[in-house]
């Protein structure tokens, strides 16, 4: 097996976690932290998840436009970086690999959806929908991650996110009465 069956290895699990961040910023990172069982996961998970819903709704850009196109090449290189030097490999190109990967998906996948809903007559929203599973699929793939894994992070992280804004909003609440 050796070195380079490993390095590849983490190169391609690399590589994997920037395509979900070209997909949606937060979701290579929640992945990532996931597997890695850190704190933050449950914070990149709620951003992961409030990012996909954003995603269905028309008047958001798309995420080609620069300003979305940027924070999407930032997500892959981190994850990619990141990625690499937890399976101890230090290779600094996966950074530069990770980010034109992100960019180039994050450039092309609404292109190809859009496309898609044209040429099948599949709505939009819909075609997120497969787009969104075909994603937690392949961050399943690259982590080693069950599906029911990644659903009990996200329900503790939704538990989280209520433990946290509920308070705040109902505190705003019954001070506006």
């Amino acid at each position: 097996m050796g070195y380079p069956a490993m390095a590849n290895a983490a190169f391609e699990k690399a590589m994997k976690l920037a395509i979900l961040s070209g997909l949606k910023v937060a979701l290579g990172p929640a992945f990532l932290t996931a597997s890695q069982r850190r704190p933050e996961a449950r914070t990149w998970t709620a951003v992961a998840l409030g990012e996909m819903i954003l995603d269905k709704v028309p008047f958001v850009p798309s995420r080609s436009s620069l300003p979305l196109l940027i924070p999407h090449t930032l997500s892959g290189a981190w994850v990619a970086h990141e990625s690499m030097k937890e399976d101890g490999v230090d290779d600094p190109m996966a950074t530069v690999m990770g980010a034109a990967v992100a960019a180039g998906v994050s450039t092309f996948a609404p292109k190809i959806r859009i496309a898609a809903s044209r040429i099948l007559g599949i709505p939009d929203p819909v075609l997120g929908l497969f787009e969104d599973y075909l994603a937690l699929k392949l961050g399943t793939e690259a982590v080693g991650l069950s599906m029911d894994e990644v659903t009990q992070v996200a329900r503790e992280s939704v538990e989280d996110l209520k433990e946290r804004v509920l308070p705040a909003v109902q505190s705003v609440g019954a001070g506006s009465m």
